[in-house]
């Protein structure tokens, strides 16, 4: 009897999580679907006629395949220097940001440091408050900034939250190895380089596609900032040409506009799609190490 009714809980227990699990994965199903229709509309658009944009028959997949919106748009130089301008800004931030975090981190995870306490107070401080638009503003124009591809690079070089994962992570590291290097005659530099960067490759992938995306998606910087128009990211080209009249500055665009060859939104969602296109080109040579990271953060902070 008792084995009987065992059976019973055992089998109403089975069934009851199988059915959640069917329930949750309907859910992310439907979630993903509503995550993935806007980007799929965007690449949709951006591919379809005007005649099929205007009159509302594209929604997943593109109708009457044309690509002359990608074709002017890479034919503009600005576009390409744009580019070439991200780049520099993003890999420059990322190594900053990397090398500053990683250094104050180490420094911090070391218990006879004595400034451990004071450091990890002024971090937090930053993380409740900070000093604004218009003082960073000031601060970036005093230092003669303005127009330097170093007043994006440098606002962004430390994060008080990344340098105590980082240095919850560091903590995590078996103290023994870094006495034992250090009585093999190693510096903190090399101790550092040489012992604590092999074991957080996972972590330095993670955060580096957090600073590389923060930098890559940032416009609002580079339109305080930059005013030379050989120096912006190609974030402000695609804010030229979505919001306001950029799109009439490009070759050939009027008259295709005029003679209905072309839609506006062609050559809009086109940049928006090249604009975040390197980004989802990096992800996936990294995704190994970036759900990895997150979980280290997650179990030594």
């Amino acid at each position: 009897m008792q084995k009987a009714t065992a059976k019973k809980v055992k089998n109403k227990i089975y069934i009851g999580s199988r059915t959640f699990d069917v329930i949750l994965i309907l859910f992310m199903l439907g979630f993903c679907v509503i995550m993935l229709y806007p980007f799929l509309n965007v690449i949709a658009i951006s591919l379809s006629s005007r005649r099929m944009i205007s009159s509302g028959m594209v929604s997943w997949f593109p109708r009457e395949f044309t690509t002359v919106g990608y074709s002017l748009l890479f034919e503009e130089a600005s576009i390409w220097r744009g580019y070439a301008n991200t780049f520099i800004i993003a890999i420059g931030a990322t190594a900053v940001n990397l090398v500053l975090t990683s250094t104050l981190a180490y420094t911090m995870s070391i218990n006879d440091f004595v400034l451990k306490k004071q450091l990890s107070v002024f971090l937090l401080v930053t993380m409740f408050f900070s000093g604004g638009t218009v003082p960073t503003y000031l601060l970036i124009q005093k230092l003669n900034l303005m127009n330097n591809w170093w007043s994006l690079i440098l606002p962004n070089a430390v994060s008080a939250y990344n340098v105590f994962v980082y240095r919850a992570f560091y903590k995590g590291i078996s103290s023994e190895i870094r006495e034992a290097s250090r009585i093999d005659g190693a510096g903190e530099i090399k101790i550092l380089t040489r012992i604590y960067l092999p074991l957080s490759k996972a972590l330095y992938a993670t955060f580096g596609l957090f600073a590389m995306v923060n930098v890559w998606n940032s416009y609002y910087e580079a339109l305080l900032y930059i005013k030379d128009g050989s120096k912006q990211p190609i974030q402000m080209i695609l804010r030229k040409i979505v919001f306001t009249s950029g799109l009439s500055d490009m070759t050939g665009t009027t008259e295709m506009l005029n003679n209905g060859e072309l839609s506006a939104l062609n050559v809009q969602y086109a940049c928006i799609i090249a604009t975040i296109g390197p980004i989802l080109l990096v992800y996936p040579f990294i995704q190994k190490y970036f759900a990895q990271g997150m979980q280290l953060g997650a179990v030594k902070g």
